[in-house]
């Protein structure tokens, strides 16, 4: 039997697989302090921040980072334009916020930490890009790992001595933009040889061009996840966006693993189509796929027998009346990893627009569903939109998959 990866290869997603798992340990573990420390309420205006900005912020992100991995070496991967390009839309993003809660006076002290730190992670995504696309995939995951760790010391540290949100929230802030400056002396440092000349307009026009459709395309995927949590807030309160919030962060933590096998395939499916190796690249999506089937079936089997306990340990007491509905959103959440695979063989593909058009119809029916299914049924509610939208898009993109392979001559 031929070897799928390489013992390099291996490394390297040993590596990044270590480092999603840290990542989404340290993430649940920060959430777990705030509910631990602070007010119901307090955690529910976290969680409407995170669903206002984080929408937002993958529509300003463009999808840079996929992009600069898999443009072709030439004189149009000029990082410092994609550095640029990030830097300006960040800019412009925090501008518009700030024009919204002039007009809509909704804003609060921890929305705008939340739109710091969104900030400041979205310029570390675009250093980390610049790493992934230079085969330094070992460095970038153990710098995000390193990250988190002093990410989720400073925070306990801060919550525990001054016991305010706020506070908390701006340590994840100044931790991150530390890593900012660690990780771009580290590039400028190390990749003299690299494509690092002064922006180009050309090339920026042109990769924008390629990105903004990816960009409208994860932005509608994100308001897909949380335009549900708005009319939570709307229609049950910020309380119940709080458990929302918490049940939904663990169903989306168990498949945080999916993310470096996406990156990992991103580069080496895209290799492997230029190639027009398509046995190899078969193999490859179908065996992660297939992989992470049983991976989830496995933890909806664990939570229909001990969510009630393992909810009450992780959270508090009170967290544990509408558990149920978690076994529910790891579905959804399995679903919407699978398609998530499937989407990135669609991109290794060179096909670019198509996401959007699948995203919009996916969030129209969200939108159309989500508050008659939230007031009937609650947080259910939201669960079952979550599966319909997830079905959607898995028979999107597995047509588009599929469609392409038959075609594909190897």
């Amino acid at each position: 039997m031929k070897k799928i990866f390489s013992w390099r290869s291996t490394k390297v997603l040993s590596w990044l697989f270590v480092s999603n798992v840290f990542k989404s340990l340290t993430q649940w573990a920060i959430l777990v302090v705030l509910v631990k420390f602070f007010a119901t309420e307090e955690v529910g205006e976290y969680t409407y921040a995170l669903a206002i900005a984080s929408p937002i912020f993958m529509l300003t992100d463009m999808q840079l980072k996929s992009i600069l991995v898999v443009e072709p070496p030439s004189e149009k991967d000029n990082y410092n334009t994609f550095l640029a390009i990030r830097g300006i839309t960040i800019l412009l993003t925090v501008l518009g916020f700030n024009v919204y809660f002039w007009i809509t006076g909704r804003v609060s002290w921890i929305i705008i930490a939340v739109i710091g730190y969104k900030a400041v992670e979205s310029m570390l995504d675009i250093l980390y890009g610049y790493l992934q696309k230079k085969d330094s995939m070992i460095w970038m995951a153990q710098s995000d790992i390193l990250k988190n760790l002093v990410s989720l010391f400073l925070c306990f540290c801060i919550t525990l001595f001054i016991r305010e949100i706020f506070s908390s929230l701006v340590s994840l802030v100044l931790v991150s933009f530390f890593f900012i400056l660690f990780n771009y002396y580290f590039i400028r440092r190390y990749f003299t040889d690299s494509n690092l000349s002064r922006p180009s307009i050309e090339t920026a026009i042109d990769v924008i061009k390629k990105s903004l459709p990816l960009g409208m395309s994860v932005f509608l995927v994100s308001y897909i996840t949380n335009y549900p949590r708005i009319v939570v807030e709307q229609v049950c309160g910020v309380e119940t966006l709080a458990y929302l919030g918490a049940y939904s962060y663990l169903a989306i933590g168990i498949f945080q693993i999916s993310a470096p096998f996406q990156t990992f395939l991103r580069q080496r499916l895209s290799t492997a189509y230029q190639n027009g190796r398509k046995d190899e690249f078969k193999r490859k999506i179908s065996r992660t796929i297939i992989g992470f089937i049983g991976y989830g079936f496995g933890f909806v089997i664990l939570f229909a027998v001990l969510g009630n306990f393992i909810i009450s340990i992780l959270y508090k007491e009170s967290y544990v009346a509408m558990s149920g509905v978690i076994k529910v959103m790891i579905l959804y959440e399995l679903i919407f990893t699978i398609a998530g695979f499937l989407a990135t063989a669609v991109l290794s593909f060179n096909i670019y627009t198509k996401q959007v058009l699948i995203s919009a119809v996916i969030l129209l029916i969200v939108v159309v569903l989500s508050r008659p299914m939230i007031s009937n049924y609650g947080l259910y509610g939201v669960a079952y939109v979550g599966c319909i939208a997830a079905f959607i898009q898995l028979l999107c993109y597995g047509c588009l998959y599929f469609d392409k392979m038959k075609t594909w001559q190897a």
